[in-house]
């Protein structure tokens, strides 16, 4: 039995995995047939806090079944707060923390955080290349990419569709 790998997503990915169905159910039902998710705590507790809207509907009950685990929050590095609280949120912040305390995969789709996710030394992943990676390295079928890259496409400059459709072939 193949060991799932272990993502570290931020609010942006994770919204698309919640607003999008596939026969009835959120993205992330199926994500999680070929992954693990791991949340930071700042983005369990955005979730939490709005209590109301489709990322927390759809997020809790897996939280509660420890279906997606979240990450400990961690304050290092503290120049991370210093010098980008006004760029970046907290959940950026503290997915980046989380990445750099774990070494997991980080999912990004926040353009000026993935800079920073860059500058200090991690390899962040798009959400296109999220799914190709589950495509192509763990098991998840050519068609449901597919479906997901297209279904998800508006989220994205239409460049990206062409090469994300493209890679997966």
């Amino acid at each position: 039995m193949q060991v799932k790998p272990v993502f570290l997503l931020d609010t942006g990915p994770l919204s698309v995995l919640c607003g999008f169905p596939r026969d009835g159910m959120a993205y992330i039902h199926t994500v999680l047939l070929y992954s693990e998710i791991m949340l930071p705590d700042n983005v369990v507790s955005e979730i939490q806090e709005a209590q109301t809207g489709k990322i927390a509907r759809v997020v809790s009950p897996l939280l509660k079944t420890g279906a997606i685990t979240s990450a400990t929050p961690v304050n290092d590095p503290l120049i991370l707060d210093q010098a980008y609280n006004n760029l970046l949120g907290l959940g950026e912040r503290g997915a980046i923390k989380a990445a750099l305390a774990t070494g997991i995969s980080m999912v990004l789709d926040d353009k000026d955080a993935f800079i920073v996710a860059c500058r200090f030394g991690l390899r962040p992943i798009g959400f296109q290349d999220f799914i190709i990676q589950l495509k192509s390295n763990h098991g998840m079928p050519k068609s449901t990419a597919v479906e997901i890259v297209n279904t998800t496409s508006r989220q994205y400059p239409a460049a990206f569709l062409t090469h994300t459709l493209s890679l997966l072939s």
